[in-house]
């Protein structure tokens, strides 16, 4: 009995090690593979993703303002450096609501900056992420371990998530395999409530991402899904019903912490969004913007051609096309494969926007489609589809070895091969092609004809399915590497690289403004420095390299001279004035030059005169009227406190400002009203002495308070309830998770 007991042990520690290797080993495999694609960002320092004007002039300092933050303490929920300051969490773009951005700005800075270094690898983890969760999704889907890794790969790497460099888009595209993984649990009845919930959680994730567009395609996306469970057997599925409604609750909850300050930001902002003039929350994006904005249909060709794009790259391939399709035509009978087919399908279609009349009817019957003013992005489904479905096509090779459809695949993509290089052969012997510009193109080709290769020596049993795996991953690798990640900017070339060498260049510049008596606002001319120079080097600049303005701000003309000396515009950076009044008074080494503006009103000042206006017609006439003091008067929208005119002169200071909290000491002679150069915006409460008091809309865009004679102490608390119920209500969706896996497993 002992030398039975003594036999059996290493057996099962064999099989134990054997059942981890099969369960770890892939997934770890995946991620190896895509950290090593990535190999510019995770293993060089010569090359960058911030090549371009939105991720080095915007994206680049967002993520540095909101580390800043993190690493004074404070959470980012407000941006005080850029027009006067404006809320940075209801901009949504900047993905302050994303939890796993949070981790990001929690890692240790470089000289008070965030390291590109630290921003390469997230670049690198976000798709790692994608990745791993696209295997899940196919495993779930009862795919082959193998299958698995291809379908991870290819939706990675591939299409869309592959090619977008916008962090705030691409972290709301890579949560579309668990929505999805979830969706189907609970309509075949696994833990039905819980993967409802889990599908809703994950739904949220992709809100708080960041950008709404992806989010807005995905969930019409999940509701089409939704709709299909709910009356595909001809009646209401009321259980169905009551699983789509917890997945509604947990998605309300997840994403209330982006949604609730974004629509409130929404409804008080302008956007600028491509027409002449910015637009309010009420205004529906133009139709016109949307068709600027689609997949060309020339773009069609990108799909197998890598360079062949316009808005959005929807390039996946050869292999992973054909793979598609054979796993469309093997297993049409699973229900899930016609899902999945139907998804890809549509988003495609839908990403052409009006080339495709189906998408001017959405545009104008679904809510929040006008919004999303670049339909393009709806290739990503397109992406997402095509790349579980090339699970299923490789399974699909040996499990239905006697269908005549995998023959077919393989003709077909030698045969595209074949033709292709035939097309480039002979465009370069008329002359018409330069080989160094596109021989992208002939690789295509070349892959084609070696995957046709391969899939014929596996038909005739000559290549083993683990071999066939091996052999397509690799070429689906040279394959996607010569489309995503291949035109990183080289940092070596002197032509490139120019927007991560504007944030060391010009130090004498920063060292000059830091040196003046302040606190006041610079301003530089766009077109000598066009990023958002506040967020990186925490300075208060009006200006800034924005999507939206508040409307307060817009109304009065930001771009006046009176506004920009309402603001505290002190000082004017560039190579000529911006005005007739200003004083040069320091050149920099490059050239650029600062002058004053005599005109420039302090940060904070009093004010012992009050005007009503009862309409906003009244506003610009009041505002610009030549006997208007802006210094000793101001003038306000409906209610007008009474304030009282007194001799000699007060004083106010600004003795704090940060992320969230401003402090002023004042003294004054008589009651009156102290202003501060902020934005006004609900979510700032105040207290003078302690004591709560109200914070007014002074000139209807700043902040002031009343304050009565002596001296005082005065304390402004960025607190806004949207975020504060956005965030209890995320704390109550994961609250409601545990619940729900507690109570299932103890069922």
């Amino acid at each position: 009995m002992d030398t039975l007991t003594a036999q059996s042990e290493p057996a099962q520690s064999g099989q134990v090690r054997h059942a981890l290797v099969n369960t770890i080993g892939p997934p770890l495999l995946l991620v190896v593979m895509i950290i090593g694609f990535f190999w510019k960002l995770t293993l060089t320092r010569q090359f960058t993703w911030f090549e371009s004007p939105d991720m080095g002039n915007q994206v680049l300092p967002w993520q540095n303002v909101q580390a800043m933050a993190f690493h004074q303490g404070q959470f980012p929920a407000w941006d005080p450096y850029l027009w006067g300051g404006q809320s940075l969490i209801g901009q949504a773009q900047p993905g302050t609501a994303y939890p796993l951005n949070w981790i990001l700005y929690a890692l240790p800075l470089r000289e008070g900056h965030i390291r590109t270094g630290y921003l390469h690898w997230y670049m690198a983890l976000i798709h790692v992420l994608a990745g791993l969760f696209g295997y899940w999704l196919c495993r779930d889907l009862e795919r082959t371990r193998l299958a698995s890794v291809i379908g991870g790969v290819a939706f990675a790497l591939a299409g869309a998530v592959g090619s977008t460099d916008w962090p705030q888009m691409l972290n709301g595209m890579i949560w579309a395999p668990l929505v999805f993984l979830f969706l189907l649990r609970a309509a075949r009845g696994r833990r039905p409530w819980l993967s409802a919930a889990l599908s809703g959680f994950f739904l949220g994730i992709s809100w708080l991402s960041g950008h709404h567009q992806v989010p807005i395609f995905l969930t019409y996306a999940m509701a089409g899904v939704w709709l299909f469970f709910l009356f595909h057997e001809k009646r209401i599925n009321w259980g169905m019903l009551r699983l789509a409604a917890v997945f509604v609750l947990f998605l309300v909850l997840t994403s209330a912490l982006q949604i609730l300050p974004a629509y409130e930001y929404g409804r008080l902002a302008r956007r600028w969004v491509g027409t002449p003039d910015p637009i309010g929350w009420n205004e529906v994006v133009p139709y016109s913007v949307h068709r600027e904005h689609g997949l060309k249909l020339f773009a069609i060709f990108g799909v197998i051609l890598p360079g062949v794009h316009d808005e959005v790259d929807p390039y996946v391939g050869l292999i992973i096309l054909s793979l598609a399709v054979l796993g469309i035509a093997v297993w049409w009978s699973d229900g899930r494969v016609r899902i999945l087919s139907v998804l890809a399908m549509a988003g495609l279609l839908f990403s052409l926007g009006y080339q495709n009349v189906l998408h001017g009817v959405l545009y104008s019957a679904l809510p929040l489609v006008e919004k999303a003013r670049t339909p393009a992005m709806a290739a990503f489904l397109f992406n997402f589809g095509a790349a579980i479905l090339a699970a299923y096509g490789f399974d699909g090779l040996s499990a239905h070895r006697e269908s005549g459809w995998p023959r077919r695949i393989t003709l077909w993509l030698a045969a595209t091969g074949a033709l292709l290089l035939l097309i480039i052969l002979g465009v370069m012997i008329s002359k018409q092609l330069r080989v160094d510009h596109d021989d992208r193109i002939i690789l295509v080709g070349v892959i084609g004809l070696i995957a046709g290769a391969l899939f014929v020596a596996h038909q005739k049993g000559n290549l083993g399915t683990t071999a066939l795996g091996v052999g397509c991953l690799l070429l689906l690798l040279m394959d996607l590497g010569n489309s995503t990640g291949y035109t990183y900017a080289e940092l070596l070339d002197k032509t490139r690289g120019v927007y991560l060498r504007q944030f060391t260049e010009n130090g004498d510049i920063l060292a000059w403004v830091r040196k003046q008596p302040g606190p006041f606002r610079i301003q530089f001319d766009p077109k000598e420095l066009p990023f958002n120079y506040g967020d990186w080097f925490g300075v208060d600049v009006f200006g800034g390299y924005t999507a939206s303005l508040p409307s307060n701000m817009v109304r009065i003309r930001f771009y006046s001279d009176r506004t920009r000396n309402l603001y505290g515009a002190k000082y004017w950076i560039g190579r000529a004035p911006s005005d007739s009044y200003n004083i040069e008074v320091y050149k920099f080494q490059n050239g650029l030059k600062a002058y004053e503006s005599p005109g420039a009103l302090p940060r904070v000042w009093t004010v012992h005169k009050a005007v009503a206006i009862t309409s906003e017609s009244q506003i610009l006439p009041a505002y610009g009227a030549p006997q208007f003091d802006q210094r000793h008067e101001t003038f306000f929208l409906g209610e007008t406190p009474k304030l009282s005119a007194c001799g000699g002169d007060d004083r106010a200071a600004l003795v704090r400002s940060d992320f969230s909290t401003v402090v002023i000491q004042a003294d004054m002679q008589c009651p009156g009203m102290v202003v501060l150069s902020d934005n006004w915006f609900p979510g700032w409460t105040a207290t003078v002495d302690g004591q709560a008091a109200r914070i007014w809309e002074a000139y209807t865009a700043i902040r002031a308070v009343e304050v009565p004679a002596g001296s005082h102490r005065i304390e402004m608390h960025y607190r806004p309830r949207t975020v504060m119920l956005g965030a209890w209500m995320l704390a109550l969706s994961v609250g409601g998770l545990v619940a729900l896996a507690w109570l299932g497993r103890s069922r």
